[in-house]
């Protein structure tokens, strides 16, 4: 009797033990199901954000396209009026030095810098705002004041302020004869960057006269921010990796 009890106790011990090895095992199972439903998820998360990047690269390639033919539409329309203008291959950005409008220290424009202008905005703003592929992409055409650090910071800002404004100023006037004033006004804005952004030549030094400039710039719509979105988009991929 004593030891049929003792096998019973043994059996049950097992039981127990099974019982108990079952349950941890099940555990396991669990676990691993978690680990790997939350491992699809990561990879679902890695495709949604490599598709995400790949369509905002494309967005940015295709604004990247429409700056170059900008550029180039620029290029040709100057060189056939003769006009010799340096466009930044990049960026599109076109930089006249202070003689070409103005006076030493001055801000009025002179009579030779808005025969300039008369010349040059036509070409520049036909290119921007009457070829509608263009122009359904462009965010802001702008004119930018710039000087040299002679003076003090105060003094500069308000100079390449009222450069800038006097440009717009003019280019908006009965002086200047543009058929579509309406439609510049929506996108045309004046900065004045004091010499916050200062020309250096090849020694490292402050180029004074190349400092003192104006220059004209446009932006395409959602440039920046497709450019943002696409780096928060790479540096989500990198640390989900």
């Amino acid at each position: 009797m004593q030891k049929k009890t003792s096998m019973e106790e043994e059996s049950n011990y097992w039981i127990s033990i099974s019982d108990l090895m079952s349950g941890i095992l099940i555990i396991f199972i669990l676990l691993f199901i978690y680990k790997m439903l939350d491992y699809q998820g990561e990879i679902e998360k890695q495709k949604d954000l490599q598709s995400e990047l790949t369509k905002t690269k494309q967005m940015v390639i295709e604004l990247s396209n429409t700056r170059m033919k900008i550029i180039a539409l620029l290029k040709e329309e100057f060189e056939k009026e003769h006009l010799d203008i340096v466009i930044d291959a990049n960026t599109g950005a076109i930089k006249l030095k202070e003689g070409i409008l103005y006076d030493t220290g001055k801000s009025l424009i002179k009579e030779d810098g808005k025969v300039f202008l008369q010349r040059f905005m036509p070409i520049y703003l036909r290119i921007l705002l009457e070829n509608e592929e263009i122009k359904k992409e462009l965010g802001e055409i702008i004119i930018e004041g710039h000087t040299d650090d002679v003076n003090t910071y105060i003094y500069n800002l308000k100079l390449s302020q009222d450069r800038a404004f006097n440009v717009v100023s003019y280019l908006m006037s009965s002086e200047f004869s543009y058929m579509n004033k309406s439609e510049l006004e929506k996108f045309l804005t004046a900065n004045g960057k004091s010499f916050s952004n200062l020309v250096y030549n090849s020694r490292g030094e402050i180029d004074r006269e190349s400092s003192r400039r104006v220059e004209f710039k446009f932006k395409l719509k959602e440039e920046e921010t497709l450019l943002k979105i696409k780096k928060q988009l790479e540096e989500g991929v990198v640390n989900n990796g």
